[in-house]
């Protein structure tokens, strides 16, 4: 069972994960209440369907020897009373089977019982009989079997049900494990990245070093965030102050240029994921005098609106780290978090990646 949090404390995974605990517990059709109802709604179509079949088609008259109250209050007991028993079985922890031939063999045995008392109790009462003994006890045996196949019906679809929920219960916590451990790829990778900066701050320009020892520390703390998925306005702001301290560290030899519609700027993305795309250029492209990168981050709006960011290709000649496993985690994310593919090319001279937006549903 998941353990319950405050919910300001939850991520959107783990309250979908409780919503889905919380209806695997309330998925509990087989109460008393309900059996009452059961017993009810069917003594009613049960007792219709007896009476109509007693009314003369000739003259479309009830036959007078049949008392109404009596139909329908006997069938409202004997319903009532198999259902009762039916959903005490289902309650218990037998086997499927088990609880099968309980309940028919129980079912069964109440109509019998009560087929003789009534029987008898209608003798006695109105001093005769409308059905013979044996006609008596197999209407009573069509109601325990009634009740059975509709006891049986309700069980299965139940058990479908639960069985569902429980697939989809565990499908969200491989996703969130899965998640979890792309996470805990990303961050050491952005902090072993934003240290090996520091070191080449520090030394050389000790008021730069610390204003870029405050950014890292307010950019570190971003990244810890429980959310999983974060509005454009919110990632930007994140990305435009790693660009900060990337510019400390190489200056107006990178260079980025952005337009973004303000209209996408609730709409929403896996964190860190733009600040990657930069990180990612920065990290695998020359960047000096003679070399300077610009960096271009746009947006595309339309049906499928996308953050789109480029960058010429001038590769490092040690570049230490070309595995792509920066993309490649992006690429995981956008799947599990979103379902959606990352588009990336690479073509004269110019690489391109388009991250696509999703709605807020919040």
């Amino acid at each position: 069972m998941i353990r319950l949090k405050r919910k300001e404390e939850m991520t959107r995974g783990q309250k979908l994960l409780c919503s889905w605990s919380e209806r695997v517990r309330q998925l509990q059709p087989y109460s008393k209440t309900r059996g009452l109802w059961s017993g009810i709604v069917t003594s009613i179509i049960f007792s219709t369907v007896v009476v109509l079949s007693a009314i003369d088609p000739r003259t479309h008259i009830l036959d007078e020897e049949v008392n109404l109250l009596f139909v329908y209050i006997s069938n409202l007991i004997l319903f009532c009373t198999m259902y009762q028993y039916s959903f005490w079985v289902l309650r218990t922890g037998y086997s499927y089977n088990r609880k099968n031939t309980l309940c028919l063999t129980g079912c069964l045995l109440i109509a019998t019982l009560f087929s003789m008392g009534g029987y008898a109790l209608e003798e006695l009462v109105y001093g005769h009989n409308y059905n013979s003994f044996l006609l008596s006890i197999v209407i009573s045996l069509v109601a325990a079997v009634l009740t059975f196949l509709i006891t049986s019906l309700l069980a299965n679809v139940t058990l479908h049900q639960r069985i569902a929920i429980e697939n989809e219960h565990l499908r969200s916590e491989n996703i969130l494990n899965r998640y979890t451990t792309l996470q805990q790829q990303t961050r050491p990778h952005f902090l072993f990245n934003s240290l090996n900066t520091l070191d080449g701050l520090i030394g050389t320009n000790d008021e730069d070093a610390h204003k870029y020892l405050s950014q890292l520390a307010a950019l570190y703390r971003y990244s810890m965030k429980k959310e999983t998925l974060v509005t454009l306005k919110e990632e930007l702001q994140f990305t435009h102050s790693f660009i900060y301290m990337m510019q400390i560290r190489y200056g107006s030899n990178l260079q980025v240029e952005e337009e973004i519609d303000e209209r996408l700027m609730e709409m929403q993305l896996p964190i860190v994921g733009l600040q990657m795309l930069v990180e990612n250029a920065t990290k695998h492209n020359v960047i000096s005098q003679r070399h300077p990168l610009t960096i271009s981050i746009k947006s595309e709006g339309g049906d499928h609106p996308c953050i789109v960011v480029s960058n010429s290709i001038q590769p490092k000649s040690d570049n230490e780290d070309s595995s792509g496993i920066g993309l490649s985690n992006l690429a995981h994310r956008y799947q599990l978090l979103c379902g959606l593919d990352i588009d990336i090319t690479d073509s004269e001279g110019v690489f391109t990646v388009r991250i696509p937006l999703v709605k807020n549903k919040e």
